[in-house]
């Protein structure tokens, strides 16, 4: 039996492998994927000509980083000013903010649109349930991973094209921002695959999770006026360490990762089981 478990072992990562290879060929390789990367950069431009272009500009000014500086120290992100560029700050709080919620969206079909049409049951006949789910967990996590390089790319394009140079920290930074980003996307990710094997289009799987963690939440809120201790719970939602993140700045950033990666794996866990019991 071990033999056999070894031996099946390889075959699942070899399987989960080209999952994870198929997802990335329908972003890189199909005209739904090329429209899409046509709308991300799009939006990208947008974003880098007028936030974090203007607000970069205003940086640069002494009166404006001493009164920022005061503003964020206030509200405990004193640290946010300290990164090398002021594009990156910009960019920094930028994807904090927005990226985690358009993971939401563009997660949600992992697996329900492939279950409502029968290509699920088509694809277990050749390989594992669990291939399939973390197959696409991974190849979504991927393609984040990739737009998170590419966006961070311009984003330092922008700033070598203000300051014509690029200074080592603002290399490092950049890295560390990246590292960080992919972590903070993947419990949101694992949390759109469980929703996704619950239901059976992603429409209802982005609104289960909008809706599902609202409600959550409210109920911990609801029960932390007469037990104040349960909103201790709060602090384990997805999306929690986003303040912390905010709070420190270079390396230390990195003491934030227990919890998003923990959350990940529970969150893998109960779609995993979710799935097992679907049928088909």
């Amino acid at each position: 039996m071990m033999s056999a478990t070894a031996s099946s072992f390889p075959k699942f990562c070899r399987n989960t492998w080209l999952i994870t290879r198929f997802e990335l060929f329908r972003l890189f390789g199909s005209p739904r994927g090329w429209f899409a990367l046509a709308a991300f950069a799009v939006i990208w431009f947008l974003i880098l000509r007028y936030p974090i272009f203007e607000a970069s500009s205003a940086l640069q000014q002494a009166d404006t980083q001493a009164m920022l500086s005061r503003v964020f120290g206030m509200i405990g992100m004193y640290k946010l000013m300290a990164w090398p560029l002021p594009e990156l700050i910009v960019y920094w709080l930028i994807s904090l903010v927005l990226l985690p919620l358009a993971v939401v969206i563009t997660s949600a079909d992992q697996t329900s649109s492939d279950r409502s049409r029968g290509t699920l049951r088509f694809l277990t006949l050749r390989t594992s349930r669990d291939t399939i789910f973390f197959g696409r967990f991974l190849g979504q996590w991927l393609v984040q991973g990739l737009l998170i390089v590419i966006s961070l790319v311009a984003t330092l394009g922008l700033a070598v094209w203000r300051q014509h140079s690029l200074s080592l920290p603002a290399l490092e930074a950049a890295l560390i921002m990246a590292l960080n980003l992919v972590i903070v996307l993947a419990p949101f990710t694992a949390l759109m695959a469980l929703c996704s094997v619950l239901v059976r289009s992603s429409k209802l799987a982005v609104c289960l999770a909008i809706v599902g963690g609202g409600v959550l939440v409210g109920l911990i809120s609801w029960a932390g006026w007469y037990f104040p201790d349960v909103l201790r719970l709060l602090q384990y939602m997805p999306g929690a360490q986003v303040p912390a993140l905010l709070s420190n700045q270079g390396w230390s950033t990195f003491k934030e990762v227990t919890l998003p990666l923990a959350q990940t794996v529970v969150l893998l866990a109960l779609g995993r089981i979710a799935l097992q019991g679907k049928s088909l």
